[in-house]
């Protein structure tokens, strides 16, 4: 056999091993988008000088005072791919019960969360994703009559710890947070000031997570590209009662400790803590088991580079049926 034949079948099988690797560690098929009552709306709204998007699904026939919900991408991600890793859960949500829910793109794939070890171009520019947020809800509430006391946001990763610097700078203006992948960071990695308003909170962390620890420490791309340190998923929730004035101790279902290395397949691979107390607002956190970067829905594989999606936690209803619960115990509490 020639040289150069050998050398071609060489660079044949690489790339076939290249091929299978990124099949295996990257590929993720997408599911079939849903079929919905009206269409998802692409458009733009001009903050701070800056033309930001955003993707919108408003469900035909959108009762006034309806709430809205933003869902906040990770870095390097944009409100399609996040509306797609959702399995399009929330879509589904909105046109069951009745709500406006909206996927801003963040400024060059990424959010100003306020960490100082983050790298975005949105941290490095101070761009105003706050501002972001409140002209949405501003044009929500003119184009469509949401009810700006409804307003509730999910943020997966870096749009999570944007989710915890809306909590921490402008709690007035939302109504609960849910919290996927992302752990509040220590005070010396914050810019902004620390939560202090008691508000509900909905947390979802991974016991694998390669990019955001479990137990707290440095998050990192895994392993590269240091983000900070951030506290345990245990200690997050903690500091959220602890601010919701919550001093009784959590409940848990199911009570066992699950394994973090997700073994133990046989039993329950997601646990719920449950931080409350009557007059308090309420934290909880799920724990999934051997569960990676990822957001848990029963239609959409996270790229396994990212470790295990789990399927037994719909997040998006969990969500949904937490932020519900908020909104019941809000209007209890109006007088009538």
């Amino acid at each position: 056999m020639s040289a150069s034949v050998t050398a071609l079948a060489v660079i044949g099988v690489v790339a076939l091993v290249c091929a299978a690797a990124y099949g295996y560690f990257l590929h993720s098929p997408k599911p079939a988008e849903p079929q919905l009552s009206a269409p998802v709306t692409v458009a733009t709204i001009t903050v701070d000088d800056r033309s930001r998007a955003y993707r919108a699904f408003v469900p035909a026939d959108l009762p006034p005072g309806a709430p809205l919900l933003f869902v906040l991408h990770g870095s390097q991600q944009d409100g399609k791919t996040i509306r797609t890793a959702t399995g399009y859960g929330f879509d589904k949500l909105a046109e069951r019960h009745g709500f406006a829910v909206v996927y801003p793109d963040g400024y060059k794939r990424g959010w100003n969360d306020g960490r100082t070890a983050a790298v975005t171009p949105a941290r490095k520019e101070d761009v105003d994703d706050e501002g972001l947020i409140g002209a949405l809800v501003e044009r929500f509430r003119e184009r469509h009559g949401i009810d700006p006391a409804r307003v509730f946001v999910t943020g997966f990763s870096n749009g999570g710890q944007m989710a915890f610097r809306l909590a921490a700078r402008t709690p007035e203006r939302i109504a609960a947070i849910a919290v996927i992948g992302a752990g509040l960071p220590t005070p010396d990695q914050w810019t902004v000031t620390e939560p202090k308003r008691p508000l509900p909170v909905l947390l979802v962390a991974g016991t694998r997570d390669p990019i955001m620890p479990y137990e707290g420490g440095e998050a990192s791309i895994f392993g590269f590209q240091k983000r900070g340190t951030v506290l345990s998923a245990e200690a997050t929730a903690r500091a959220f009662a602890e601010v919701n004035g919550i001093t009784e101790p959590p409940t848990s279902w199911p009570p066992a400790t699950l394994p973090l290395d997700g073994s133990g397949a046989d039993g329950p691979l997601v646990t719920e803590t449950r931080y409350s107390q009557p007059g308090k607002a309420p934290v909880v956190a799920f724990a999934v088991s051997g569960g990676g970067h990822t957001i848990p829905n029963p239609d959409y594989r996270f790229p396994r580079l990212m470790g295990r999606t789990d399927h037994t936690l719909n997040a998006p209803a969990a969500i949904w049926d937490f932020f519900s619960e908020v909104m019941r115990a809000d209007a209890h509490r109006r007088p009538r």
